[in-house]
This record gives structure tokens, C-alpha cells and sequence, in this order.
């Protein structure tokens, strides 16, 4: 545009193209300025945003940071459920760990139970010959064995003759009156035995200074023992027959000598005994 003659400088094109780059600069600012607005506004909605998910978020802590406290936190229970879990397992192992041994202790339990129901069961099938006593068992009789041929005669005859068995069982039965095991078959050994008899006997034989007579040998015997030994509530056992009979053969000497004071005592009317109650009491 060339200059008029009113503007022979040019000073109205220049202020014109002035005023034009202002109007381009205030533009362009405005322009970043609406940027500027609408990129804090979406920052700012994000931020809502984010609080309005996060209710337990402290609002004047940046979102980064309120994240990352989150993480924290989650982590933080997660390892504390991680640690019970593992305490729990521990708990479970060690019992199952006592369940098993308790397991055992019944497994063990439950065999000596299996083993003594066999023993009774075996005592029931010899029982059977332990029937009522009725008057021919009360006027059965028999001698107590006083020698090892009479010892021997016996075992064979209540091995091969049920009906001798069944008699003498019950007549013996008849005699015991004590409801103990021990007792009973301590009674059982003074009407069986002679108790002259019993010094020259051990349970397996040996003796000295010369062998003696082994009772253990004698199987039909300690059998009907087993039997006599036995209640209707307790059914005894092979090895507490062979106990009692390995605790008082080596004391038969013992009980005849006792016997036999005891008898001269009598006779003399002593009026107390000098014999010590603690030997009385094993020996009988």
C-alpha cells in the first residue's frame, strides 16, 4: 500500500501494521491461555476423579502419592494374610502330626486288644468244660500230685479224657472261692499240689545242685491253670500263668518250712508269730 498525501511519512501504514501484530500476539496469547485452562480443568477432573475412587485418600495428598500409599497398604495386608496362612499351616501340620502318632498309640492299642481277645477266646473254648457244678462234680475226688509220675499222669489224662477235665475243673472251681487271679490260682496250686511236692519242681527245670522238675512241660495243667485262674469278668492270660508260677516255685521250700512252723506253733500256742510279715506275705 503506498503512502497518501496525508501520510507522506508512512506513519499510519506502520501504526496499521502495529496494531495488527498486536492483535496477533493478544491472539495467540489468549489462545495458549485457553490451552492452558482447558489442560488444568482436565487435570483437575482427573484428580476428582481419582479422590471420588480413593474415599480413604487424605484429598491434599497428590494422586501419585496416595497411589502408591495405597500399593503400600495392600501389600502390607496381603503379607500379614501370608504370614497367618503360614502360621495356620503350621498349626495343621503339627496336628496332623499328633493325630498320626495318636493313630498309632491306637493301632498299637488296638493289636494288644486283638491279642487279648485271641487269649479269651482261647479261654472260652477251654471254659466250656467249667460248666455248673452239680452233684456228681461234688462227689468227685482227687489226690493232690505228690511225685513226677503223678505229675505226668495227670497232663496226659486231661489231654486225652474231656470228660476228667470237665469233672475236675469244676470240682476245683467248687473248692476256689476268691474272685482274684491270684488268688484264685494260688488256691488252685495248694488242692492240685502237694506242697511237699513243689520244692522238687522249677518252671523250666533247671536247679541245683540237681535238675528239678520242669512245669512249664506240663501243658494240659497250666491250661486248666489258665482256666481256673479266670472270671467272668477277667480272662488271665499263658504268660500271667507262667508269672505266678516262676514267682512261687522258688519259694516252695520257703512255704513248706513256713507250713511246718506254723503247725508247731500251734500246737504250742504261741501267742504271737516270729516269723517277719513281709516274708509271710511272698511266700504265700
Amino acid at each position: 500500500m503506498m503512502a497518501t498525501a496525508r501520510d507522506k511519512t508512512g506513519k499510519v501504514y506502520k501504526i496499521r501494521e502495529l496494531l495488527q501484530n498486536n492483535f496477533q500476539e493478544e491472539y495467540e496469547a489468549e489462545q495458549r491461555l485457553l490451552r492452558m485452562e482447558r489442560e488444568i480443568e482436565k487435570e483437575v477432573v482427573a484428580a476428582n476423579e481419582l479422590i471420588m475412587t480413593c474415599e480413604d485418600e487424605d484429598p491434599f495428598v497428590e494422586p501419585e502419592n496416595a497411589s502408591l500409599a495405597e500399593v503400600l497398604q495392600r501389600l502390607s495386608a496381603v503379607s500379614s494374610q501370608i504370614g497367618e496362612a503360614t502360621q495356620k499351616m503350621a498349626t495343621i501340620q503339627k496336628e496332623v502330626a499328633d493325630v498320626s502318632v495318636r493313630v498309632q498309640r491306637v493301632e498299637k492299642k488296638l493289636g494288644t486288644t486283638l491279642a487279648t481277645l485271641e487269649e479269651v477266646k482261647n479261654v472260652m473254648a477251654i471254659g466250656d468244660v467249667a460248666r455248673p457244678v452239680n452233684a456228681a462234680d461234688s462227689e468227685f475226688e482227687f489226690n493232690p500230685v505228690s511225685s513226677e509220675e503223678e505229675l505226668n499222669e495227670l497232663d496226659y489224662k486231661l489231654g486225652s479224657n474231656t470228660e476228667y477235665l470237665t469233672k475236675l475243673t469244676n470240682w476245683l472251681n467248687m473248692k476256689i472261692v476268691s474272685e482274684e487271679p491270684n488268688k484264685r490260682l494260688h488256691e488252685a496250686m495248694d488242692l492240685v499240689f502237694e506242697r511237699q511236692f513243689l520244692p522238687k519242681c522249677s518252671w523250666k527245670g533247671g536247679g541245683k545242685p540237681e535238675r528239678k522238675i520242669p512245669m512249664s512241660a506240663q501243658t494240659n495243667i497250666m491250661k486248666m491253670f489258665l482256666v481256673l485262674g479266670s472270671t467272668r469278668f477277667i480272662a488271665i492270660t499263658d504268660a500271667f500263668v507262667a508269672k505266678f508260677f516262676l514267682k512261687k516255685l522258688p519259694h516252695a521250700k520257703e512255704r513248706l518250712d513256713l507250713q511246718d512252723y506254723r503247725s508247731i506253733q500251734s500246737l504250742k500256742r504261741a501267742s504271737s508269730s516270729q516269723v517277719d510279715s513281709s516274708l509271710v506275705e511272698t511266700l504265700e
